[in-house]
Formats: structure tokens, sequence, C-alpha cells
């Protein structure tokens, strides 16, 4: 529109202003809100994030100190306070270990239990499902073990997926089914200690390797 004097832009403003001075003002509020919501929630993320990473730092401190104590009261802090961070979860699997090195296998397995529920990253729940595998076995439950392994994994855990696989059938005596696990664990690029997976392939191939 043209306006053929600058009174009439200038009244032409005021009506518009009028008209939509609020949402304008609503507008720029709440844009303020979310910025300063956004840059909140960032700063809290990453002040939870550093108090995580402190507790799981005091955690294995304690667990190489041997101060069991310690461990349960800081893992109990990282379950309660930095629930879902990624630090949690380790803090839960240092827990585990503490709890392992106490023979107390049911602790070892809520801690462990709890880290494959709550990690950010699937190799962290790998791990903590292999670990719980394992525990279940020492707990005379190797079908329970062997329920619990990743059915899914990349193939930089073969190694310890499918060598724990193997122990876990050895356990229930399912030999052929250990002898085919220890094979692919044998086969992946990543075996740690491929003169320990053949040494446990070779005793079974001794019995006939029968189920």
């Amino acid at each position: 529109m043209q306006y053929e004097t600058e009174e009439q832009q200038v009244e032409a403003m005021k009506a518009w202003w009028a008209e939509n001075g609020r949402a304008v003002i609503a507008g720029i509020l709440i844009g303020a809100l979310l910025v300063g919501a956004w840059m909140w929630w960032k700063s809290s993320q990453e002040k939870a994030a550093v108090a995580a990473s402190d507790n799981f730092s005091q955690t294995l401190e304690a667990l190489q100190a041997g101060d069991h104590d310690k461990v349960k009261e800081l893992v109990a802090a990282a379950k309660d306070d930095h629930d879902g961070t990624l630090y949690s979860a380790y803090t839960a699997l240092a827990a585990a270990r503490s709890a392992v090195e106490q023979n107390d296998l049911d602790a070892a397995a809520k801690h462990l239990t709890w880290a494959m529920e709550n990690s950010e990253l699937d190799e962290v729940g790998v791990i903590a499902r292999v670990r719980l595998a394992r525990v279940k076995a020492a707990q005379g439950d190797a079908a329970g073990g062997l329920a619990v392994l990743p059915k899914k994994y990349s193939d930089s855990f073969t190694h310890i997926v499918e060598e724990a696989r193997g122990d876990l059938h050895v356990a229930a005596g399912e030999l052929a089914e250990a002898k085919s696990a220890y094979q692919a664990a044998m086969d992946s690029d990543n075996a740690v200690d491929p003169g320990a997976l053949e040494m446990k392939f070779n005793e079974l191939a001794t019995v006939g390797g029968k189920s």
C-alpha cells in the first residue's frame, strides 16, 4: 500500500502495532523463554555429566582400595542422582565387580541388570549382558545366562559374546553347541586370547563334542 504522507505511514504502523503488537511481544517472550530453557537444560546436563563422571572416578578409587562399602554408597548415589547418564552405567559395572569380589552374586546380578537396562550406549549394554550371563552361570543357571546373552552386537564383540556362549553351553552340558560358539569366537578378528579359545575347543574335541 502506498502512503501519501509520512503521517499516514505512521498511523498505519500504529494501527498494525495495536492489532499485532501483543502477538509479536508474546512471540519474543516465548522465544526468549525457549532459549533460556535450552541454555538451562544444557547447563544442567553438563553439570550432571560432570557430577556423574566424578562419582565414577570415586567408585574406581574405592574399588581399587577394596572399600566395598564406599562402592555401595557411590553406586546408590549414581542411580538416584545421575540416572540415565553413561557414567552411571559405568558405575553399576564397577559395583558389580565389587559384589563379585565379595561373592555376592545376587547383588552383582542386580547391578548388571540395571546397567543393561539403563545404558545410553548399546556397547555398554552388551558388556553388561555378557557379564550378567556369566554371573547367572556361576549361580547355577546356565540356561538363564544363555537367554541373557545379546542376540545382536557389532563384530568387535563377537569374541567375548561367543566365548561366553561357549562357556555357558559347556556348563549346560551342550558340548556341540559349545564347539560351534568357540569356533565363531576363534573365527572373529578380535579374539583376545586365541590360544585359550583353541584349548577350550580342543578339549571338547577329545570328548567327541556330543551334547
